[in-house]
């Protein structure tokens, strides 16, 4: 996302409220299957001290796979991003145009966003599948393959 930092010189304040667009490449090897109604609310400002204070609201909606399905489901987020660009920052992200680039910061917000494990139902249920089956602690169901050896153990006990 470009921020022309020309409307800087008069006011000291760039307002932005707009909807933007990740690239593709940036989360192709990532949990992220796409990002839909991403959008950017906030002010950027110009300090005394040569620097860009940003107090910015990003909101949007990721498609990631659920946890137990793996069917694609969308999952919301808001991220409060307050940053602060100066000096050597400030010239690279810069260019010849006085145009600003915050994509970078956009997508890093985006993924500390990202969850480890997320499923849109609350309860799983599936409790058992091909070969395998969800179990309690207290719940004992004995192999049939150790059924001798666990009588072997309890008459040890005796």
């Amino acid at each position: 996302m470009q921020i022309d930092l020309k409307q800087l010189a008069s006011k000291n304040i760039i307002s932005i409220d707009e909807d933007f667009v990740i690239s593709e490449d940036l989360f192709k090897d990532t949990n992220i299957k796409n990002l839909k109604n991403l959008h950017l609310k906030g002010q950027i400002i110009a300090s005394l001290e040569n620097e860009l204070e940003m107090n910015l609201q990003l909101t949007g909606v990721m498609v990631l796979e659920d946890a137990y399905s793996l069917e694609l489901v969308d999952y919301p987020f808001t991220s409060q991003i307050e940053e602060s660009i100066g000096g050597d920052s400030l010239k690279k992200s810069q260019n010849s145009e006085n145009t600003l680039d915050i994509t970078e910061i956009l997508w890093q917000n985006i993924v500390l966003e990202v969850p480890i494990s997320y499923s849109k139902s609350k309860q799983v249920d599936a409790l058992s599948g091909e070969g395998w089956e969800l179990r309690d602690e207290n719940t004992k169901k004995i192999d049939s393959r150790f059924a001798k050896l666990t009588e072997l153990l309890e008459k040890g006990k005796e």
